[in-house]
């Protein structure tokens, strides 16, 4: 088990003791140290009992033809040129495809989904998925009789907003969510705020989808001051909600994606307090985190049932191009070695792209596993590692930040049998 020294208010500092395979917590006499007579049990519910697939290059995961996510890939075409879009490198691998393509989609659905009434979710993805709408037109109704119980999401820009757009996605019940970095936009590329015409677009879209409309941030280098960035987007929208898309991930080493690690250690101590006085539960999906933080181990979860961070492990979560490819997740394309199969051939598609966070010594000795899951499956060398880094001292935020909730106690080190990354470039050089 990892040793946590924890502070109380007192000053004194007594040793926890941690394992993150079961999510338990117990003090130096081996009880449990959660304090379950507050409002902790409120935290209790069932949890998942589904172990997971540990799918690896040489362990295929297989999909399903039972269907509860679909992620539509579109396109990977953008009209915008993003600073660290993990999109970007694989733009040249989309398949191209055309408003035929979308209706021969329709037409063969049925030879590849069974039990659609069990569909859950559908999404949209680009690129930039308004700059599809021709196909979205042609799809979405057909989809929506297809799929009555299925909700349905689009992710966008918010640069090609126009009212019949908004009022369509309205009419089809969409959730829509806004990419946006808030104050930190100058450094991902193209505002559209500061356009008059497009910014009047985003308040009819926010006004219209309201309360199923958000703005979702990335946590960068230049700018991850979770504070900062709801303030920012409420002196715009008071009340509206503000997402984040977590940290953001090294997937060229770009420069704007790989954070220090005096950043990390800063960011991560900052947002640990933020959570605790509670002034980032206004956004909604951080509060949604640290409850999953503290239910983990009011339940003593078991790393046996959690799949990789993006789900997309899972063999009912399916990502295809209109072509009918099926590829790793609906950001790469399917042109190389991220297409892992067809829907003519379903029981042939294979998961042979990604490593599950049980392949990775790093992940198995994590004391955030519970809350990371492994980052990025497909990441491999440098990329993942800096990826890795981010990911650790974000989601120790929230280990952090429930464990002072759990127990009074605030977490000022740890230690252990804990594996952390080495950057290949400089073995010398002891990234964490």
């Amino acid at each position: 088990m990892l040793r946590l020294e924890m502070l109380s208010r007192d000053g004194d500092v007594i040793p926890l003791f941690y394992s993150q395979h079961t999510s338990q917590l117990l003090d130096q006499q081996g009880f449990r140290a959660v304090d379950m007579s507050d409002d902790a049990l409120l935290e209790r519910g069932a949890t998942p009992s589904r172990p997971f697939v540990a799918v690896d290059y040489d362990q295929p995961g297989r999909k399903v033809r039972e269907v509860k996510k679909l992620k539509i890939q579109l396109g990977l075409g953008c009209n915008y040129s993003c600073a660290y879009c993990l999109q970007a490198q694989q733009v040249g691998n989309a398949a191209a495809s055309s408003t035929r393509d979308a209706s021969e989609f329709l037409e063969n659905i049925d030879g590849w989904i069974a039990e659609p009434e069990g569909m859950e979710k559908v999404e949209l993805w680009g690129g930039e998925p308004l700059l599809y709408w021709k196909k979205i037109e042609i799809l979405v109704p057909a989809l929506k009789r297809k799929f009555p119980n299925a909700k349905f999401s689009i992710i966008t820009n918010g640069s090609l907003f126009t009212r019949e757009i908004i009022d369509q996605l309205k009419g089809w019940d969409f959730s829509v969510a806004m990419s946006h970095d808030g104050p930190g936009q100058g450094g991902r590329g193209d505002d559209p705020f500061e356009d008059p015409h497009k910014f009047v677009m985003i308040q009819y879209a926010q006004r219209t989808f309201h309360p199923r409309f958000s703005f979702n941030a990335v946590l960068t280098p230049r700018s991850h001051d979770v504070n900062a960035i709801i303030d920012w987007f409420r002196d715009y929208f008071p009340g509206c909600n503000v997402g984040f898309e977590g940290v953001v991930h090294s997937y060229a080493s770009d420069p704007s994606s790989i954070f220090s690690m005096e950043q990390l250690g800063t960011f991560s101590e900052a947002l640990s307090r933020q959570l605790v006085d509670g002034s980032a539960l206004r956004s909604l999906q951080m509060h949604d985190k640290l409850r999953r933080a503290v239910r983990s181990m009011v339940n003593e979860q078991s790393s046996d049932v959690l799949f990789q961070k993006c789900g997309m492990d899972m063999p009912e979560y399916l990502a295809v191009d209109l072509k009918g490819n099926v590829t790793t997740c609906q950001n790469v394309g399917a042109i190389g070695s991220h297409k892992i199969g067809h829907v003519s051939d379903f029981d042939n598609i294979a998961l042979n792209t990604s490593r599950h966070w049980s392949k990775r010594p790093e992940c198995q000795s994590c004391p955030v596993l519970q809350l990371c899951q492994g980052a990025c499956m497909y990441q491999g060398g440098d990329n993942w590692r800096h990826s890795c880094n981010a990911e650790f001292f974000y989601n120790l935020a929230f280990f952090r930040a429930a464990l002072f909730i759990l127990t009074g106690r605030w977490m000022v080190g740890f230690g252990g049998d804990i594996v952390r990354p080495t950057l290949k470039k400089d073995r010398n050089v002891e990234v964490c």
